[in-house]
């Protein structure tokens, strides 16, 4: 048996004040199981794909929290309503994690380091899914890993990734393999194409992951605009944070956040929270 990581990254464009790697790892069986799965979900809404930020803004506009962009005409969602949007948003993000797939990020602000962002994202990424796997599916630890990223333009974040999974191959002897490929949107995948779909529910991940790691790096402490869609995809992740120690929430925070090393960790979120623009 082998594992299948399908990978997406988000805010690499520079535009973010986070980057995000987001990833969905199962065997190829469970893939397999996957892609009819989400296929139906695709068929049933007459979807010929997901694209979380084109969901996202057709959500937006019907909200009428902003109006349409000159290129609304495009989106394939632009004439469902919001009941319609977030059943399919749902049913999608629960193929994702079942069978046990599991959910792994690798999240760096892109202003907290004066080493390489990218490359302090990309090799995270690497070690949490060997972590993650061991943490949640011990049985598959010793399994070897091979990694399908999205599809990328850019040359220098292609070689950040082969470089990081370089040194990951030294480290951790699961990883086995790498690929770069195409997310296969506007366009319908038939069945068998398994190197497809599962990147669109990496899409998913890592927008998501995204949307809540800009809202910590800007001290947005308001509640989630999408918790049942965070129930679904993190549901292992919060449970396994749900029974962190003092000492594992301590150290998370100093990770995430700058505070004084003399601080204690109610100290630390009261001043985290006083330079917060959302106090409220």
């Amino acid at each position: 048996m082998k594992l299948v990581a399908y990978v997406d990254e988000s805010g690499t464009d520079g535009n973010s004040a986070v980057l995000i790697v987001g990833a969905l790892v199962a065997s190829p069986e469970e893939w397999a199981r996957f892609h009819k799965s989400w296929q139906k979900v695709l068929n049933d809404y007459s979807a010929k794909y997901f694209h979380f930020r084109e969901w996202a803004d057709a959500s937006a506009v019907i909200r009428k929290r902003r109006p349409p962009s000159s290129d609304f005409e495009n989106n394939p969602y632009k004439s469902w309503d919001q009941n319609t949007l977030d059943r399919f948003l749902f049913e999608l993000a629960e193929v994702a994690v079942a069978d046990g797939r599991l959910v792994v990020g690798g999240y760096v602000p892109q202003t907290t380091t004066t080493a390489s962002p990218e490359e302090l994202c990309a090799g995270h990424f690497f070690d949490a899914v060997v972590s993650t796997i061991g943490e949640e599916r011990c049985v598959l630890k010793r399994q070897g890993i091979s990694f399908f990223f999205d599809h990328s333009t850019s040359k220098q974040w292609k070689n950040v990734v082969n470089n990081a999974f370089e040194i990951s191959r030294q480290r951790h002897r699961q990883s086995k393999t790498i690929a770069f490929v195409c997310k296969g949107l506007r366009e319908r995948v038939e069945d068998g194409d398994v190197e497809f779909l599962p990147l669109q529910a990496a899409d998913m991940v890592a927008y998501r992951i995204r949307q809540k790691m800009e809202k910590l790096a800007n001290l947005d402490f308001t509640g989630p605009e999408w918790g049942k869609l965070d129930d679904i995809l993190f549901k292992s992740i919060n449970k396994a944070s749900a029974a962190w120690s003092a000492t594992e929430r301590d150290a998370v925070l100093r990770r995430v956040f700058r505070v004084p090393e003399s601080a204690t960790y109610e100290e630390a979120m009261d001043a985290i929270v006083a330079k917060s623009k959302f106090k409220k």
